[in-house]
């Protein structure tokens, strides 16, 4: 009959034992997870600021080289209402492969 008690009361403190200990892993586990989401994405943040930054200075130039062909294309097609027979064929030429052109439309800023 001695036997059966160890059993009999081992049994029994795993009855009694509350939800703490498995609620503080769930509570840890979470906590880890959150954790690590949350330095992904900060991570992930921080290379997208410093992915626009490099591109700043690009953008910057492909706007002048926008303002530039924009320019040289309006006083063009100036040129060729005017009656210059070389502009009016790189204007025909334009046309020909869609391009228009029109001399008091604004260049759009950049993005």
């Amino acid at each position: 009959m001695k036997a059966a008690d160890p059993d009999h009361r081992a049994h029994s403190n795993t009855q009694t034992r509350g939800p703490f200990i498995p609620l503080l892993l769930l509570l840890l586990g979470f906590v880890g997870w959150a954790g690590t989401q949350t330095t992904q994405l900060l991570r992930e943040r921080w290379a997208l600021k410093e992915a626009e930054s490099h591109q700043a200075a690009p953008l910057a130039e492909a706007h002048k080289i926008r303002l530039a062909a924009d320019s040289l294309a309006s006083k063009t097609q100036i040129l060729a209402a005017k009656g210059n027979p070389n502009a009016q064929v790189v204007v025909a030429k334009l046309k020909e492969r869609g391009v228009t052109i029109d001399p008091s439309a604004p260049t759009p800023a950049p993005p």
